[in-house]
């Protein structure tokens, strides 16, 4: 079991701990039952999300440091037909996403995730977020633009 799957099993754990504990404050004609259990798994995952981020931040100033030596770059484990060059390529893609998703604030990461990595629409993500799908949908729409603007930062640099 990778380290991932045991944080997100802890997380899971965690939010069905803190739903059992906390049934009494669960108010059915506020919201349904899967949103404000969702609801407490999103902040822990996002409580644990802000803590790796200053891991992260940590590592990578140590990995730069050390001008990657004893880094290894797996990329052919999740596209084997790639030549080399490719697979560098696509590496360095993804830890420059990742670094520049880092820099998002929580809020921007969060509605990223919701939409993106959940795939859930702008409806379910704004029972979640408690504010209008309309208003998600500004919200999305920003934290995309702010995205963009940080991955072409780091391409003029």
């Amino acid at each position: 079991m990778g380290l991932a799957q045991a944080q997100a099993e802890d997380i899971a754990q965690e939010t069905f701990l803190r739903a059992w504990t906390s049934l009494v404050s669960y108010k059915p004609e506020l919201a349904q039952f899967s949103t404000w259990l969702f609801t407490i798994a999103r902040n822990l995952a996002l409580n644990e999300l802000s803590r790796a981020s200053v891991k992260h931040a940590v590592a990578d100033r140590e990995i730069s440091n050390n001008d990657m030596s004893g880094a290894e770059l797996r990329p052919e484990a999740s596209c084997p037909q790639l030549q080399p060059p490719e697979q560098l390529a696509l590496a360095q893609q993804q830890r420059q996403l990742q670094a520049a998703l880092r820099q998002l604030p929580l809020p921007d990461r969060s509605i990223i995730a919701l939409a993106y990595i959940q795939e859930l629409d702008m409806t379910a993500i704004a029972r979640i977020e408690n504010c209008s799908p309309g208003a998600i949908k500004t919200r999305l729409h920003r934290a995309r633009q702010r995205l963009r603007e940080l991955l072409e930062k780091h391409y003029v640099e």
